[in-house]
C-alpha cells in the first residue's frame, strides 16, 4: 500500500463506472482554494468503463491519485479504502457524479479545524430538471439532515470527519451497502460526537433519471432503513413510528393517474421502490418500519 505524506485534508471519491461524470467533479475541485494542504484520492471501485483513465485533470497534478479497489457494490468499502491510503488529519467525502460548490473544500476544511464531523446541504436544481428536483421534497437542502428527528445525519456524498474520530468510530460499516451514512451518523450520535452543518459546504446533487435506476435506488434505500430502526430498538433508543411513511403509501394511490406520462412514471417509480424496500426490509430485519 502506498500512503501519502501527511496533509490537512484528504478528499475521497468512490467511483464505480463514473467515466461520464468524474471529469466534471474533478474540474469543480480543481478551482477550489484553501489555506490548508489537501489531496484527492479517487477510488476506482471495480469499474469497467474507463473511470480510472477519466480520473485526471491538468490542474490537479501532484494533488490527485487513483487507487484501485475491487468491490464495486460497496461505496462504504471504497471510502474506507481511500482513507487507508492517506495520512491526512481529516477526511472529506464527495461522489463522482455530483459537483462540489465553489467553496466546498474551504468550508469543509475550516469547519473540521473546530468540529469533529461536518456535513453540508445538497443543492438540487442545477443538475436536475425541476420536476425531479421537487419530487422528494427539499429536506436535502438543510445543512444537517436527521433520521426522523431522532438523530442528526451526515450526507454520504457530502461530509467530513477528523481522523481521530473516524478511527474511533471504525470508519463506515461495510456490511451496510446503502444508507451507510445513516448508520455512521447513528454511531457518531451515540458516541456523543456533534455533527456540524456548514451552509457553504454545498454540493450540486444529481438524482437518477431512468425508471429502473429510480426504482432500484428507492428500493435499496428503503430496504436498509428498517435495519437502522432495528439497531435503535436493540440499543433501547428512540425509534420512529412503525407507520411513519403512511403518507407515501397514500400518495402512491393518488398518483396512479400520473403513470400516463413519462414524468409521472419516474416520480412514481422512486416512491414505489422506496416503499417496497421498506416492506422487504421490515421482513428481513423483523421490525415494522413502513
Amino acid at each position: 500500500m502506498v500512503v501519502s505524506d501527511a496533509v490537512d485534508l484528504c478528499i475521497v471519491i468512490p467511483a464505480h463506472n463514473e467515466a461520464d461524470t468524474i471529469g466534471d467533479q474533478l474540474n469543480a475541485l480543481s478551482h477550489q482554494r484553501w489555506t490548508g494542504s489537501w489531496e484527492i484520492i479517487v477510488v476506482d471501485n471495480g469499474s469497467t468503463d474507463g473511470t480510472a483513465t477519466a480520473a485526471t485533470h491538468p490542474l490537479l497534478t501532484g494533488r490527485l491519485r487513483v487507487i484501485r479497489a475491487t468491490n464495486g457494490a460497496s461505496a462504504s468499502y471504497a471510502r474506507n479504502v481511500g482513507t487507508q491510503h492517506s495520512q491526512a488529519a481529516a477526511f472529506a467525502f464527495c461522489d463522482a457524479d455530483d459537483l462540489v460548490g465553489p467553496s466546498w473544500v474551504q468550508a469543509i476544511g475550516d469547519a473540521l479545524r473546530k468540529c469533529p464531523i461536518v456535513t453540508g446541504p445538497n443543492e438540487l436544481d442545477r443538475l436536475n430538471p425541476s420536476w425531479l428536483a421537487d419530487s422528494r421534497g427539499r429536506g436535502d437542502e438543510a445543512s444537517v439532515g436527521t433520521f426522523h428527528g431522532i438523530f442528526p445525519c451526515v450526507r454520504g456524498n457530502n461530509f467530513g470527519v477528523r481522523r481521530e474520530v473516524w478511527e474511533a468510530l471504525g470508519g463506515l460499516d461495510e456490511s451496510v451497502t446503502h444508507c451507510e451514512d445513516l448508520e455512521f451518523s447513528m454511531r457518531a450520535w451515540k458516541a456523543g460526537y456533534e455533527i456540524f452543518g456548514a451552509p457553504d459546504a454545498f454540493v450540486h446533487y444529481r438524482y437518477r433519471t431512468t425508471i429502473s435506476a429510480l426504482w432500484n435506488q428507492g428500493f435499496n434505500y428503503g430496504r436498509q432503513r428498517p435495519g437502522i430502526v432495528r439497531r435503535l430498538r436493540e440499543l433501547e433508543l428512540a425509534t420512529p413510528s412503525r407507520f411513519v411513511g403512511w403518507k407515501s403509501w397514500i400518495k402512491l394511490v393518488f398518483d396512479l393517474p400520473t403513470l400516463a406520462t413519462a414524468t409521472g412514471r419516474r416520480r412514481w417509480a422512486w416512491t414505489a421502490g422506496n416503499r417496497a424496500g421498506h416492506l422487504v426490509g421490515s421482513i428481513n430485519y423483523r421490525t415494522v418500519a413502513l
